[in-house]
């Protein structure tokens, strides 16, 4: 289990710093097929997969929490428990929720521009795929303030033609998931219109 402190990003995910994970990217990208395909390449291969993997790595900056945060805010039982506690003058309601999977979809992609001819555009695959525990959630005055302590497993997987960087781990909910002040769960006007 990661028990470290920091924010866990895409990038820490993969046990590194933004460059160390750079680094390895930049091998892995030497040695697969990906870069084949921009015409015009030629022996500069070798040359080009460090821009590449440095513009990769550029895209890991997102936390991993995110997509659980997002999902959350869509779902039906924890909206209609933050419209029944909206007005702040009942008990706190608590949702549980069996355990689930979220995932994430995204396609960064690198332009890669060769003796001036036109950019020719790698299109990467990057999932994110998130495995929650069953946890019970608080809401209270229409907003997510608590979370019971729980567990996630996380993989994230980066592809293109052939190309392959996946790492899997595990991590405490609280580590990928802050509250701070509570998450709102509803429209921002459901909240404008609650008294001062």
């Amino acid at each position: 289990m990661n028990t470290s402190s920091h924010r866990v990003t895409i990038a820490s995910h993969f046990g590194q710093t933004g460059r160390h994970t750079s680094v390895e990217l930049n091998g892995l990208l030497a040695r697969s097929n990906v870069l084949e395909l921009v015409p015009h390449l030629g022996s500069a291969r070798r040359l080009v997969s460090a821009p590449v993997a440095d513009a990769l790595t550029a895209t890991f900056d997102h936390d991993l929490g995110d997509p659980i945060l997002w999902a959350w805010r869509t779902h039906r039982d924890l909206q209609k428990a933050a419209s029944a506690t909206l007005a702040g003058t009942g008990p706190p309601e608590y949702v549980t929720l069996a355990e689930h999977e979220i995932s994430s979809v995204h396609h960064p992609e690198v332009d890669v521009i060769v003796d001036g001819q036109a950019p020719y555009t790698i299109t990467f695959d990057l999932t994110v795929l998130l495995t929650l525990e069953s946890v019970l959630l608080t809401v209270q005055r229409g907003l997510l303030i608590g979370l019971s302590p729980g567990a996630c497993s996380v993989e994230v997987s980066l592809g293109a033609h052939g190309f392959d960087f996946r790492r899997s781990a595990r991590y405490a909910l609280q580590e990928l998931v802050t509250l701070h002040t509570g998450l709102r769960l509803l429209p921002a006007s459901a909240y404008a219109e609650l008294p001062v």
